[in-house]
């Protein structure tokens, strides 16, 4: 039987003012002001700072990381090395005349660094024979490690435990480049849970057998993990079909149980026969439904397919949706008829908000391609309190080529709504489709010339697209 691997050990983090004092102490004999330090270092072979003595500290943004160490007498300076763990590119590369080296830092990464000692022939001391490697990550601590194999029968055999907080976002790593299957549906039973590989780089597969899906009745990640839902007649993903109403297990501040997450990032499904997500036509609402740097492609079968739609909300809705930077596209003979739709009472203030708060709908560098047909949304019951930002999307064949207004609810926009648009392309059947009365930004009205669609190509060849850099960044990095 597998074990679920877990890890308890907490770090101890300095606040900066006191990292900060300890390095002007550490450096001292590195200062170039007024005072001179000469080391009483001579004639000797430099050993590189230890691992255990290199630190490493992340912004309060979280958008750089300091590298910092102790001081080596008698150094020349030190030569600094950052590898992306993954894929093995170099980061940073510098020389260094002193003790700390601020550098940029991505989300879920995992980096190498290489420190070494460099001489000082006025001293006459040898640069280290070696550098000290050291290895940290910015991935969010793991709650445990599933080796590949069948991730059904590894949660029968390794259950979250009952008395594990179901407000504690639980991280599974999956192995990079491993190979999973799903044969029955997942349920986490209200938890929240992350399922993510190890190495964003190498990603992990999961197989869903015909009868498997995941089910969602807390908050829910992909990330790093591409799926094969070519043989699975169920949504992707379903929320839970409760007989009970969970109220004393989740949120219901007002009509809705609130799921906070569901997120798809960084990953890819391909095969999807039907919807992609499905709300089994309970009281649910996500606050924030996210696909980011995906690619999702579709071959439906129009009978698969919940409440005619992609993204399925029968009983509830999401309040906040976005997309960006992300491919979805249709191979199949089939389609839905909506590629979003929502139980049309959903309000922001029916799920415990301010109408001021907004119901928000992002699309932003995103392709689409045959997706839908005849509909796009329905918003039309939140309308008086949305805000739309459409932005630099690429819409080919898609619905009836009527976006902009199928996305605003026909265009019926109340007082309390705002809208941004700009870039964006509606090309249908071979010519653009005019959605100028509704979008009310720059329009693209040229064909993108996708590179070869039939095969999963949407490399834009149009020119006014690759000036204005539209569509799912991904397929522009050769332009």
């Amino acid at each position: 039987m597998n074990k679920l691997l877990f890890k308890s050990n907490r770090k101890l983090v300095l606040p900066a003012v006191v990292v900060g004092t300890c390095l002007l102490v550490a450096c001292a004999d590195t200062y170039s002001g007024d005072e001179t330090f000469e080391s009483s270092v001579r004639n000797a072979q430099l050993n590189s700072p230890a691992e255990a003595d290199i630190a490493i500290a992340a912004s309060t943004d979280g958008s750089q990381q300091t590298i910092s160490w102790p001081v080596v007498h008698g150094a020349g300076g030190y030569e600094l090395a950052v590898y992306d763990g993954g894929s093995g590119d170099v980061i940073v590369k510098d020389t260094i005349d002193g003790c700390s080296r601020t550098i940029s830092r991505e989300e879920d990464t995992n980096y190498r660094l290489e420190l070494r000692t460099l001489g000082n022939p006025q001293l006459n001391n040898q640069e280290a024979a070696a550098p000290t490697v050291k290895n940290f990550s910015t991935f969010t601590e793991s709650y445990g490690k599933i080796p590949a194999g069948d991730l059904y029968r590894f949660f029968q055999e390794n259950p979250i435990p009952d008395t594990e907080d179901i407000a504690n976002e639980l991280n599974y790593d999956l192995e990079p480049g491993g190979r999973y299957t799903l044969s029955k549906s997942l349920n986490f039973n209200f938890h929240k849970v992350v399922l993510r590989t190890s190495d964003k780089s190498n990603h992990a597969t999961v197989v869903m057998g015909d009868s498997a899906n995941f089910i969602v009745s807390n908050d829910f990640t992909l990330k790093y993990v591409d799926v094969d839902a070519s043989t699975c007649v169920k949504p992707v993903m379903e929320a839970y079909k409760y007989d009970t109403d969970p109220d004393d297990i989740m949120p219901k501040p007002k009509n809705y149980f609130l799921i906070d997450f569901v997120r798809i990032q960084d990953s890819n499904i391909k095969g999807v026969q039907g919807s992609l997500f499905y709300d089994n036509n309970k009281a649910w609402a996500v606050v924030s439904f996210l696909i980011k740097n995906s690619v999702i492609h579709m071959n439906t079968t129009t009978s698969f397919v919940k409440n005619e739609s992609f993204i399925a909300f029968q009983g509830g809705g999401i309040k906040d949706f976005s997309i960006a930077n992300s491919t979805i596209y249709q191979t199949g003979e089939g389609n839905s008829k909506y590629f979003l739709r929502y139980n049309n009472s959903i309000r922001v203030d029916r799920l415990g908000y301010e109408t001021s708060d907004h119901t928000t709908l992002t699309y932003t560098n995103n392709t689409f391609y045959k997706v839908a047909n005849g509909q796009w949304a329905n918003y039309s019951g939140i309308s008086n309190y949305s805000a739309y930002t459409v932005l630099n999307n690429i819409w080919v064949d898609c619905a009836d080529g009527q976006i902009a207004r199928r996305m605003m609810g026909n265009g019926r926009m109340g007082t309390n709504s705002t809208a941004s648009w700009g870039n964006n392309t509606y090309w249908q059947e071979g010519e653009a489709k005019d959605n100028s009365q509704y979008d009310t930004g720059f329009i693209l009205s040229s064909d993108p010339a996708f590179a070869d669609p039939a095969n999963g190509n949407f490399t834009p060849t149009g020119s006014e697209q690759l000036e204005r850099r539209t569509g799912d960044p991904r397929w522009l990095s050769n332009n």
